[in-house]
């Protein structure tokens, strides 16, 4: 009786992970495009207005007045020679930055975008 057992159960788990690898992919439509429901995840802003590190594009995506992501907010983005760049001068707690090949003004404080100039 044990060996019975034992033996429908095991055809039984084979069958199942035959039928589990012979189920066809549905992420993929006739197009190939990614075909699944829209989340948070495909915006390029999430609830908590944090920035994903999908390629940026400032002048198009960003707007004055709009938060600056602190994940550009590093001394490597920063702009220190400001006059051979001819950028226009700042103001008390601002500081130019630029974010592929965009120059961003923002004000230190408050951490929003004052001005772009591509």
């Amino acid at each position: 009786m044990k060996k019975v057992l034992t033996t429908i159960a095991l055809s039984l788990s084979a069958l199942m992970a035959t039928s589990a690898m012979a189920a066809p992919d549905h992420r993929y439509d006739d197009r190939q495009r990614y075909n699944h429901a829209p989340s948070h995840q495909d915006n390029r802003w999430d609830n908590n207005k944090r920035y994903d590190n999908k390629r940026v594009n400032p002048s198009r995506d960003w707007r004055a007045g709009q938060n600056f992501p602190r994940v550009f907010s590093s001394s490597i983005y920063k702009v220190s020679d400001r006059d051979a760049r001819r950028l226009p001068n700042t103001n008390r707690y601002q500081q130019w930055y630029k974010v592929n090949g965009d120059y961003v003004l923002v004000n230190e404080r408050t951490d929003r975008i004052v001005r772009i100039i591509n």
